[in-house]
């Protein structure tokens, strides 16, 4: 018997490996890549012409830590961001690295759109950054983008706005660089180095991509080196065109754009504006949906209250969401400067990424050779001394992100609270219902009909054209769950429909069987199972989205006639 309507019940889901390696380098240039924006405006304004050297120890260190993630994507080809890769080890150190992580997330959210209005030169940057913020929240109502043809391009208009200044700058900066030395002691020139550490943000998001790759150990790699040796040309050069500037003062929030007008001209501060803008909006919005994910993520694992699961009908977890929009205007409010958010920003990516190698580092289990091992402790160990050195010298930054793990934390110790209480019956999990098939031989002609939330209709439709034609019923019913990243399993409410569909299927004594999936690409599922069964012919129920809903969405059904092999019909339904 099918389990009542308000129990839960856990089922696989669907995990579609969708992305290239082209696609996820440019989802990751859209966030490593942005730290091009304001290091090299921060770095000359904590060191002036003395930046140079800081500027070339902190692409070392990029490049470590860069190889560190190579082999870290490697190792957690189904995902290997710092919460899932570290919680088979213990469970608190990964909620803690999440958490950090978060905070990285909300400040990456503040940060990029408050520095892209710099680049943009309005009057009134951060009212237009709690704009667009909450403009990113409504748009993610529907549901995340990640567009990889909108990721490539803007990524492409970036790199060729660089590649401009980079060779209108070319004289000036390989014949007159100033290339001053360091002033001050070994600690003033550490703090320095500290300050500027915001190359390494925005790796995390490789990581935490590898369960969508289609072949995560090369995709992930080339993405990595692809992304490095832009950030690494990019700040090489622009770095000595900078130097080579005289007297130069000022543009902390936008160096680069004050690069394009010195050496190309006035006219092109637009078009690095316009392209860096884009590209830092994007960066907030892959945040956006970062920080949405984590949150869900821990509470299917209940290390967060259940409330934070709970979705919308376009499959969006709503308190995540708004969490996601709120708490960067509420930094804002209190915090608006690039360099204070530098410092929030580099005390949580680097908390997380040193939780993250750290604990690879040092699990025995995973036969890292000798020289890998060393090199990711190595990298641990520096890490440790930066992250220490911020939470000592930026009290702001302790005080930040001391707040987000209290608030963390505590919400986690009320989960598990409420984990170990009495468990309803509604809230207990309920064995996933076998898939209904009649004993007779299964009929040659397969025809599989995709469920959603408008269905009896479209199931009596499907059920009269099985029966009329002898064909075997696959009754697919695919919630949409609209997260970047979904766990193995997922325990969902149900409401009924799998029983009722039950009773139209034996009343009309057709051959048949259900499989309920959760899956955060409706489309690539159906047309997955489709080919999976070898089915002569897909049905699905005709699309009532409204024009915004299919722009933001994008149309189901064109995407499922787009990846059907040729030789299976598509039916739509509807009156």
């Amino acid at each position: 018997m099918a389990p009542s309507s308000g129990a839960t019940v856990e089922y696989a889901t669907s995990r579609p490996r969708v992305l290239g390696w082209l696609r996820s380098a440019a989802l990751l240039d859209g966030d490593w890549g942005t730290s091009i924006a304001y290091v090299l405006g921060i770095g000359f304004t904590l060191a002036s012409y003395s930046s140079y050297f800081h500027l070339f120890l902190m692409l070392g260190l990029t490049t470590l830590v860069a190889l560190n993630y190579i082999i870290v994507c490697r190792l957690y080809p189904h995902g290997g961001g710092v919460y899932s890769s570290v919680y088979h080890r213990s469970r608190t150190l990964a909620v803690i690295g999440a958490l950090l992580l978060g905070a990285d997330y909300v400040i990456t959210i503040a940060l990029s759109v408050l520095d892209a209005f710099h680049y943009l030169g309005v009057s009134d940057p951060l009212g237009w950054t709690i704009g667009i913020i909450l403009c990113l929240g409504f748009l993610n109502w529907y549901g995340p983008k990640h567009s990889g043809s909108f990721a490539v391009a803007i990524s492409s208009a970036t790199l060729l706005t660089l590649l401009i200044i980079i060779l209108f700058s070319a004289p000036a900066a390989f014949s007159t660089p100033l290339l001053e030395k360091p002033k001050g002691g070994f600690f003033e020139n550490w703090g320095i180095f500290v300050g500027i550490i915001l190359s390494i943000s925005g790796i995390e998001a490789i990581s935490n991509m590898t369960g969508l790759m289609k072949q995560p150990d090369r995709d992930s790699k080339r993405a990595i080196l692809a992304v490095l040796t832009k950030v690494i040309l990019a700040t090489v050069f622009l770095g000595l065109a900078m130097h080579a500037v005289p007297g130069l003062t000022g543009h902390t929030e936008d160096m680069v754009r004050f690069l394009g007008e010195y050496y190309v001209g006035p006219w092109f501060g637009w078009v690095v504006a316009i392209a860096l803008g884009a590209l830092l909006i994007s960066a907030a919005n892959t945040a956006v949906n970062g920080l949405i994910s984590v949150q869900f993520l821990m509470s299917v694992d209940r290390e967060l209250p259940a409330g934070l699961r709970r979705l919308n009908k376009h499959g969006v977890p709503i308190l995540p969401l708004l969490i996601a929009t709120l708490t960067p205007i509420t930094v804002l409010l209190f915090i608006n400067d690039i360099l204070t958010l530098a410092q929030l920003y580099a005390i949580g990516v680097v908390g997380a990424v040193l939780i993250n190698i750290g604990s690879t580092a040092t699990d025995y289990s995973l036969g890292l050779s000798k020289p890998m091992r060393l090199m990711m402790l190595v990298s641990a160990v520096v890490l440790f001394f930066v992250e220490t050195s911020i939470a000592v010298e930026k009290p702001k930054a302790a005080l930040f992100v001391g707040i987000v793990l209290a608030v963390g934390l505590g919400a986690r110790t009320m989960a598990r609270r409420g984990r170990e209480g009495p468990v309803s019956a509604v809230e207990q999990p309920l064995a996933v219902p076998r898939r209904r098939r009649r004993a007779r031989p299964i009929s040659a002609t397969k025809f599989l009909v995709a469920v959603g939330d408008r269905w009896e209709k479209l199931v009596q439709f499907a059920i009269d054209e099985a029966k009329a034609r002898k064909a075997f019923l696959v009754i697919l019913r695919v919630k949409e769950i609209a997260v970047g990243a979904l766990p193995e399993k997922l325990e969902i409410q149900i409401n009924g429909q799998e029983t009722k569909i039950e009773e139209m299927c034996r009343q009309a004594d057709i051959d048949y069987q259900i499989i309920s999936i959760p899956s955060n690409e409706v489309g690539y599922t159906i047309a997955e199972h489709a080919a999976m069964f070898g089915v002569e012919r897909v049905m699905m129920g005709a699309s009532r989205r409204g024009l915004l809903e299919n722009a933001l969405k994008g149309n189901v059904i064109r995407a499922v006639n787009n990846l059907l092999p040729e030789e299976i019909q598509l039916v739509i339904f509807g009156s």
